[in-house]
């Protein structure tokens, strides 16, 4: 991920995203946290706004933290291993887990919180799953690892669908769109994919229950057809919100004024990324 320069708010109730004609997802681990803003899934790209609200006129930051350590476990390792957390290990895995977010230089962590953050959306409002944790392979063999920022798939009635995330940690919204889309443009060439898919290939578990349908939709046998018509790409950015920093409690005038905010960034978006590819955006002011 490339970074920019220097009841409760929660919805428990509200179901899991889905996007167009996806069909029923995989559970999500944990109830969502964020409360979905606004929310548009009858178009391409579409768009999931979200965000943390208030409490005791304060916007809700430290529950925001606690949201992200709580998934901090099921991000560092692979879902084959997730079991383990349930046990006598738990504390030493997120122990692991926690060092091997922080223990990066400034630039690097910033980025794997961003990662972070569109792991657990991805996990509570799409019912994705990971294939392979990248920065548990960074981590453990120092490999340098680029390319989407994650590596999902939902599983679908009609088979699986693969998810390629991009995440942007920004403070500028317009700079963050700018960058994302010739980021998707970049990786979604046909070398730069190939490149991705033999990667990923070689990390690919075979502890994965869908191993062997994963890794046929990868080989480069396949044809990208194939594969194009069941990728999706998520992309989440954050901004600093000028909707959050004008008031102090969830009203209707705070939800017209970050609706209109939201809308403004994904009409934003949607004027500058012109390819096919199916493009889910998701706007999250962390302020």
């Amino acid at each position: 991920m490339q970074d920019e320069q220097p009841n409760s708010e929660g919805d428990p109730a509200s179901p899991p995203y889905s996007a167009p004609v996806s069909g029923r997802a995989s559970p999500p681990s944990r109830p969502p946290f964020l409360k979905v803003r606004v929310r548009i899934d009858d178009q391409l790209p579409s768009l999931l706004g979200l965000c943390a609200g208030y409490q005791d006129e304060k916007w809700r930051a430290d529950a925001f933290a606690r949201y992200l350590i709580d998934h901090l476990v099921e991000f560092v390792y692979p879902p084959h291993e997730w079991s383990r957390a349930r046990s006598d290990t738990a504390i030493e895995m997120a122990t692991r887990a926690a060092k091997a977010v922080y223990n990066t230089n400034k630039h690097e962590r910033r980025g794997e919180v961003g990662e972070l953050l569109l792991f657990a959306i991805m996990r509570a409002y799409y019912g994705s799953i990971p294939i392979v944790s990248k920065l548990y392979f960074k981590s453990a063999t120092n490999d340098t690892v680029k390319g989407f920022d994650a590596v999902h798939f939902v599983n679908v009635p009609t088979g699986l669908e693969l998810w390629l995330g991009e995440a942007k940690l920004y403070t500028d919204a317009g700079a963050a769109i700018r960058d994302v889309v010739a980021e998707i443009e970049q990786h979604t060439e046909a070398e730069y994919l190939r490149q991705e898919f033999a990667w990923i290939s070689n990390k690919l578990s075979s502890e994965n229950p869908h191993h062997d349908e994963i890794a046929a939709l990868l080989d480069d046998r396949t044809s990208l057809d194939e594969v194009f018509e069941v990728l999706h790409v998520p992309v989440l950015i954050t901004y600093d919100s000028t909707a959050i920093g004008a008031h102090k409690a969830v009203s209707r005038e705070f939800e017209a004024a970050i609706t209109d905010e939201i809308g403004k960034h994904h009409s934003a978006f949607c004027q500058r990324f012109t390819g096919t590819i199916r493009v889910h955006v998701i706007l999250v002011p962390p302020n």
